[in-house]
């Protein structure tokens, strides 16, 4: 009973932060007093769907309210999913204070985050953000500055350190995977994009812009795709190892891809790996003594919702 009565209170005292944080962030950002912000050249980018965006300019409003100025905060949206490019006043307002739609032709998915911006912008870097997570003022400012003291390194909020398996000593998506902690660099960490990611402009493989080879390779993995395309063109990784970002919770309601199985995300994995030419990098990982794949020594990680 008392365990149900603390869960019960633990419950209620989420829900009041959270009914707090989203009447803090309604409140007029032009009656608050704030000091002049850091310009960093930098593009911001978020993407956003028909069941999420009513309750994507929470996310979106944390963004506009960093402690540093991006170059450019880019909401990009399909046409294909708005037609008639019709969008909530909310983010209608935001437009009006620094956020930009980005409009695309075709619907391709959490791709969009990344790789339209690219395109019009091949020569910025460029950080990315999910649409359903309140995310600290100070983020862009942790990765921007984590950046200038690592040039060249792609940049990442949260992250896992990839291990093989302990069975076939292959690497299998979130099998004997483990959370990187703060300054873990390398190679072998997959850091989600949704959670707050710099690329750095030259960072990516060329073949990360076939979107067409990323949906049939890769249909619910963009961050599987994006490692692989880092992986190929030998641009190391630093994370941040920061604490999950709060989720907003009308966005939980909606399907995310860390919802789909392992077993699907390892077959996406393998094939980015063969696509982006990278087993034999990954065997020599696994061959190296005391190399950057090491056993883990707690259990494993059987499911991994990056």
């Amino acid at each position: 009973m008392i365990r149900k009565l603390r869960a019960f209170g633990y419950r209620a005292l989420e829900r009041f932060r959270e009914s707090f944080w989203v009447c803090w962030l309604t409140f007029p950002v032009t009656t608050i007093f704030r000091p002049k912000r850091r310009a960093i050249p930098v593009i911001a980018s978020v993407t956003s769907y028909p069941p999420r965006i009513a309750a994507s300019w929470i996310a979106i409003e944390t963004l506009l309210r960093q402690t540093v100025q991006p170059t450019a905060l880019i909401l990009v949206l399909s046409e294909e999913e708005f037609p008639h490019k019709r969008l909530p006043r909310k983010i209608i307002n935001q437009t009006k204070r620094g956020l930009t739609i980005m409009w695309v032709a075709e619907n391709n998915g959490s791709f969009d985050k990344l790789l339209p911006v690219r395109k019009k912008f091949p020569h910025s870097p460029i950080m990315t953000f999910d649409d359903d997570k309140f995310f600290p003022r100070n983020l862009m400012e942790s990765l921007y500055k984590a950046s200038e003291r690592s040039p060249g390194f792609a940049i990442g909020a949260r992250g896992w350190r990839m291990e093989d398996t302990q069975e076939d000593g292959i690497v299998r998506y979130g099998k004997n995977w483990t959370r990187a902690s703060a300054g873990e660099t390398g190679r072998l960490l997959l850091m989600p994009g949704g959670n707050g990611v710099l690329y750095p402009s030259e960072s990516l493989s060329p073949l990360v812009d076939d979107v067409t080879q990323a949906r049939a390779l890769c249909p619910t993995a963009d961050d599987v795709w994006f490692w692989a395309a880092l992986t190929q063109t030998e641009a190391p990784s630093l994370c941040l190892g920061l604490p999950p970002h709060k989720p907003v919770s009308p966005q939980r309601q909606t399907v995310a891809l860390a919802d789909i199985n392992n077993e699907q995300n390892d077959a996406q994995f393998q094939r980015a790996v063969t696509h982006f030419g990278l087993s034999q990098f990954l065997a020599d990982q696994r061959a190296a003594p005391g190399g950057p794949i090491t056993r883990p020594s707690h259990p494993s990680l059987d499911q991994v919702s990056p």
